[in-house]
């Protein structure tokens, strides 16, 4: 690979998230927490884990799901986890789904190895009042679901592109039209309208184009002062992302 084009790929990745980071500086936000035995909480960052599973058929195509859990809220420009002043992963727990399916071309672009693009995708952020929630670790699927709510979701991905060489991936995901559901609206209170900014990424150093792949990573979501949607960074990872976003009313 000639290190100019693997200096153009990151070049591409870190203009998409210079184009985000003047907005995503821990803007605080508030959720509503007296249904779970607390208060109406200030946080600027919300913090968790996920682990994601990928299949390639070995014709071209590939299909991602992902499953994260959400429990941590920080404050003071993100460096502060909350702890028992918020009751998120004691009394509630959030969690995230993310999904998506595309195509895979190898050789790829802009001088990869391979690269993937995803033409259909989804988000979706719940919470779980009983905390009971839990995704298999053979296929993701969830069990203990009855009691839990979405707060919203994105049925629309956007611009995306993951390039894969031989020290790991360049890996980026947008999507769109996220809106909060009735109960999205009663946890996050302030600011209103407001706009969320997911980070996703994973920790693997290659990538095989075969079979099912795992990986497992981390997740943290700020809140941005005008509608975007989100570029998930993944300079030698991989991962899926969104972006969710408040309608006005």
């Amino acid at each position: 690979m000639k290190i100019k084009t693997l200096v153009k790929s990151l070049a591409l990745t870190a203009g998409i998230a210079a184009s985000f980071s003047s907005h995503a500086d821990f803007l605080d936000f508030q959720v509503d927490e007296t249904p779970y035995g607390g208060e109406v909480i200030t946080a600027d960052k919300l913090n968790g884990g996920y682990k994601e599973i990928i299949d390639f058929d070995g014709n071209g195509n590939f299909t991602a799901t992902a499953f994260a859990n959400m429990n941590q809220l920080f404050s003071n420009e993100g460096g502060d986890n909350l702890g028992a002043a918020s009751m998120i992963g004691s009394n509630y727990s959030l969690y995230a789904t993310f999904s998506a399916s595309g195509s895979v071309m190898t050789p790829g672009v802009d001088g990869s190895i391979s690269s993937l693009s995803a033409d259909q995708g989804s988000f979706q952020l719940f919470i779980d009042p009983n905390r009971d929630t839990t995704a298999a670790d053979a296929d993701l699927s969830l069990s203990g679901t009855a009691d839990d709510m979405m707060l919203g979701q994105s049925m629309n991905i956007g611009q995306n592109v993951g390039l894969l060489y031989g020290f790991g991936g360049v890996f980026d995901f947008m999507f769109s039209d996220f809106e909060l559901t009735e109960a999205g609206d009663s946890y996050f209170v302030s600011p209103t309208p407001f706009y969320m900014y997911v980070n996703v990424d994973g920790d693997f150093d290659t990538f095989p184009l075969e079979g099912q792949q795992r990986v497992t990573g981390d997740v943290s979501a700020v809140f941005v002062p005008e509608p975007s949607t989100l570029a998930v960074l993944g300079l030698g990872l991989l991962g899926l992302g969104a972006t969710s976003r408040r309608k006005a009313k």
